[in-house]
């Protein structure tokens, strides 16, 4: 059975809305990301926009959870300021190396989904099996349940396709199961 870890950071709730249902659709762990940092109110935001905007790292406590020790990590970031969010920045930093396959999913007011995304992937250093962006309104008028089934569908098949290496060659190949 593919095991499949959801980490998200959620500012407001929206991010972890999605992530929560994601996780379920794909009977996945659950991991917050925490951030150590005050982000409440009109400094917080503004602390937010600047950090991402800089492309800064922040603080945020220790993970409870190993990516590898999963097989998918689907990753979930609000958008700040056209930016994946500081602590998930953070976070994709210490643990890059220990992904195998990850899926991204980001929730936004506004605009910059697709950098986002495509940001997530190089900061990861590989790409995605799937991806998902929301917006807000999306969420909280409940608009969005097909789009993210979709998206638990993508991430929950392509953990039938194994990745193991070929002896010999330090490549990796797409192997069916039975290999």
């Amino acid at each position: 059975m593919t095991q499949i870890l959801v980490l998200y950071y959620s500012r407001t709730g929206l991010t972890q809305t999605i992530a929560r249902q994601v996780a379920r659709a794909c009977n996945a762990d659950l991991e917050p990301i925490e951030d150590v940092t005050g982000r409440d109110g009109a400094t917080g935001y503004v602390r937010s926009a600047l950090e991402a905007a800089m492309h800064l790292e922040t603080p945020i406590r220790r993970a409870t959870r190993v990516p590898g020790d999963y097989d998918i990590v689907v990753i979930g970031t609000p958008i700040w300021f056209w930016n994946v969010a500081s602590p998930v920045r953070t976070y994709i930093q210490r643990h890059r190396r220990q992904f195998r396959r990850v899926a991204f999913f980001c929730t936004y007011g506004g605009s910059g989904s697709a950098r986002v995304l495509s940001d997530l992937e190089h900061l990861c250093g590989r790409p995605a099996v799937a991806t998902l962006a929301v917006a807000d309104a999306d969420i909280t008028g409940k608009r969005y349940h097909d789009r993210m089934s979709k998206f638990a569908a993508a991430v929950r098949s392509s953990g039938k396709l194994l990745r193991r290496r070929t002896p010999g060659q330090g490549e990796f190949r797409k192997s069916s199961p039975g290999l």
